[in-house]
């Protein structure tokens, strides 16, 4: 159901619902006040009658009936009837009704009658004459009062039908003016064309809810644009990326099959076209890799990793592939007191990835320099992890899109590389709560700092 039609009905259900509650406190009191103001009259009639009984006045007595159809009544003390004004009998006094007035003051009664639709009030009250308690009984109808009782009954009936109607309609213009800034905000975003998102949409002067949502799906607008645009480029570079290593690789082996005879020349072509296809292959992995990353959720599987031990393997791992390669691996007094009970709670496959992107970035730009490596404690909490080279460092104008996928910085071309390793490596320590760092001035070097949770 649509939001619109819900306001209508609400207002509509909840304006009908305290409507006919206030009609119905209105028709109780009026009803209440009724039966109230009718006793009293029966109850002051009453008195006369108790008083004409003890003068009995016969011109009081054509006096004090006044109201339809009313009838009085003396009973002794054996409920015998010993005295009567207009007496109509329509109602039978038995041992009932006489218990009921002697456990009571005043013991008020109604009852039908075949003469009227009206209930007929009576009111009986104990009284003592010459010493002899005796009852005094009066009944009467009060047509007028019921008259106007049913009259209000009909008045807030159809008054009540009557305003339902003119709150539907209150209720459809209160909705449609409420949600017309929407529905125009609805409008203006089905026609924003998905191939052009750089559309936005109209800005509100008003500060209020339908402002709130335009300006949010505004920056919602930006972020997917930007997405986009990232996405793009991720594509047109990933595709370049592998199709020059693919065609190189088809262009040796086509020149081989035609031009190569010695066994010399065909190790030669073999041997290109194996190093092309290791770099497809790795590009590759990388995607595949990152494509993983950016799908993991809260189901990998966290352990205590030493980072310590971790980085040791990764710079022996490194040391075997290049002996010339230097590592200075400095650790803090702090870390150094603790480091038995050091432990990050992690996956150790993503962190060692995480680690040797970094390292390896480190080697790569820094053209066989020292490559030092610092752990430390930052809080009671945390620990640092720095990588720092002395390399090529990074432009100013490449640190705000370091992580951004496939893109690599102006002054890496003569590098080999694909622009994946920080991305992965961001993405890695994001999954691990932790934070990363990266300081760096060109052709000064670059400080990578990994912050991470101690468990």
């Amino acid at each position: 159901m649509l939001i619109k039609n819900k306001i209508i009905l609400g207002f509509v259900l909840l304006s009908s619902m305290l409507m006919m509650l206030f009609s119905v406190y209105i028709y109780v009191i009026y009803k209440n006040n009724r039966e109230e103001g009718f006793y009293g009259r029966l109850h002051k009639k009453i008195e006369s009658t108790i008083e004409i009984y003890d003068k009995h006045d016969t011109l009081s007595e054509k006096v004090i009936t006044s109201m339809t159809e009313q009838s009085e009544y003396v009973f002794d003390n054996n409920h015998k009837q010993i005295f009567s004004i207009n007496p109509i009998n329509d109602y039978q006094f038995d041992t009932t009704f006489f218990r009921h007035v002697d456990a009571k003051e005043e013991y008020r009664f109604q009852y039908k009658t075949k003469n009227s639709e009206y209930d007929k009030d009576g009111l009986a009250i104990p009284f003592v004459s010459n010493g002899i308690k005796k009852i005094a009984v009066i009944t009467a109808y009060n047509v007028t009062g019921f008259e106007m009782l049913y009259s209000l009954k009909s008045i807030l009936i159809y008054g009540n039908v009557v305003f339902v109607f003119l709150i539907a309609i209150a209720g459809y213009l209160l909705s449609y003016v409420t949600l017309k800034p929407l529905t125009k905000l609805v409008h203006e975003i089905e026609a924003i064309n998905p191939n052009n998102l750089n559309v936005k949409l109209i800005k509100r002067k008003n500060k209020d809810e339908v402002s709130i949502v335009a300006n949010s799906f505004n920056g919602l607008l930006s972020k997917i644009n930007a997405l986009v645009e990232t996405q793009r480029s991720f594509i047109s570079y990933a595709s370049h990326e592998l199709r020059t290593p693919l065609a190189a690789i088809s262009g040796i082996l086509e020149t081989s099959a035609k031009y190569d005879t010695d066994i010399e020349s065909i190790k030669t072509s073999s041997e290109q076209a194996s190093k092309e296809l290791k770099k497809a292959i790795t590009l590759t992995n990388e995607l595949l890799q990152l494509s993983k990353i950016e799908g993991v959720d809260s189901q990998i599987k966290f352990v205590p990793v030493d980072l310590l031990e971790l980085i040791l393997d990764i710079i022996n791992i490194y040391k075997r592939n290049n002996q010339n390669q230097e590592f200075d691996l400095f650790i803090s007094d702090g870390y150094a007191l603790e480091s038995n009970n050091i432990t990050i709670l992690g996956n150790e496959d993503l962190l060692k990835t995480a680690i040797s992107n970094i390292i390896d970035n480190a080697i790569k730009y820094s053209d066989g320099k020292k490559i030092y490596l610092r752990m430390e404690m930052n809080t009671g909490e945390e620990l640092r992890m720095s990588v720092i080279d002395k390399g090529i460092g990074i432009e100013s104008i490449d640190m705000d899109k370091i992580y951004n996928p496939m893109t690599r910085g102006k002054n890496t071309d003569s590098r080999e590389g694909f622009g994946l390793g920080l991305t992965l490596t961001k993405k890695i320590i994001d999954i691990h709560k932790g934070r990363i760092e990266i300081k760096s001035k060109p052709k000064q070097g670059t400080e990578v700092s990994v912050f991470l949770l101690i468990s």
